[in-house]
């Protein structure tokens, strides 16, 4: 496309959304409009749709058969030929994401820029400058889940390729792990990254993505490449760990003491965090010998006399 269809595009887009906010402005019961990625010519063609959230008083959220029993409400809207991806938020849900109090916690800084267009409600306009903004803590976070996911995959895909000796299912999982570490490497330089998070990251380390990566998709699948992608993530794990996974090392550092995993998984409940994805790190410090692993009584019901085992760890300080 030249500059000039370009540019047409984005102003087409530009256009529609004015003319939603302009139709959704007559309707009491919509307090705010969140536009949910930037309106670039870097970044409309990735989707072709608008990206919204749109805030609601709360008692009003009008729900249908397909919204099933999810929280969450979404709506496909069209405005002047383009459709429009929105999430339907009452005002005290959207409260409890920026406090991140909730399981659709105001997350993804790294990976799309937010921008109220509509507000009719002072106090979300607050609230939202104050989750917008990149923290500390926001990073730390998102380091913990993208690492967490990377250990995950890794472990599976060691398993399908010495056990299974599944090649195609192996490559699955180191390519997908190689993404997830993309997505680390753009979090772990406090950038933001609206495009195909790979090939930014590979600008950054090339030659660990053409291992991870690039040869896994090109190369003829063999032991010897998948092997080396292995252990080029799990050397990158072993770079990395004590930053990438600070949350969690911090955590158990200051119970100092032996704390089961559904405790562990309690304590990181609000942040997106999989149990599945904290008990593979928890595994892989296990055997790097970073942590002890031992085991505690869990009850499977409020009302169980006899209890069962549940993994636990230990970090000594």
């Amino acid at each position: 496309m030249t500059q000039e269809e370009d540019a047409a595009g984005v102003a087409r887009f530009k256009a529609a959304l004015s003319q939603f906010i302009d139709r959704v402005a007559e309707d009491r019961y919509v307090l705010a409009v969140v536009l949910v990625r930037s309106l670039s010519t870097e970044t409309i063609w990735a989707r072709e749709t608008l990206g919204l959230w749109i805030i609601e008083a709360d008692g009003v959220s009008r729900r249908l058969p397909s919204d099933g029993e999810n929280e969450r409400i979404f709506r496909i809207l069209v405005e002047n030929g383009i459709n429009i991806h929105a999430e339907v938020i009452p005002r005290a849900r959207f409260k409890k994401m920026v406090e991140g109090m909730s399981r659709t916690a105001f997350s993804c800084n790294f990976f799309a820029h937010r921008q109220i267009v509509y507000s009719q409600d002072p106090s979300i306009e607050s609230w939202f400058k104050k989750a917008n903004a990149v923290a500390i803590k926001d990073q730390e976070r998102e380091l913990l889940v993208f690492s967490t996911w990377t250990i995950d995959e890794h472990r599976h895909a060691r398993k399908r390729l010495d056990i299974k000796r599944d090649l195609e299912l192996a490559a699955q999982g180191i390519v997908s792990a190689a993404h997830s570490i993309a997505h680390t490497e753009i979090i772990r330089r406090g950038q933001i990254c609206e495009q195909d998070v790979i090939y930014r990251a590979m600008e950054g380390d090339p030659d660990l993505f053409q291992t991870i990566y690039i040869d896994v998709l090109s190369k003829r699948k063999n032991r010897r490449v998948l092997a080396t992608a292995l252990d080029a993530i799990d050397g990158y794990l072993e770079q990395h760990y004590q930053a990438h996974l600070k949350p969690l090392l911090g955590f158990l550092k200051k119970q100092n003491r032996v704390v089961p995993l559904s405790e562990i998984s309690d304590q990181f409940a609000f942040s997106q965090m999989h149990p599945g994805h904290l008990e593979a790190a928890c595994e892989w410090l296990e055997r790097k010998g970073r942590l002890q692993k031992v085991s505690a009584p869990f009850k499977l019901t409020k009302r169980s006399v006899e209890r069962v085992e549940e993994p636990a760890y230990f970090l000594e300080v």
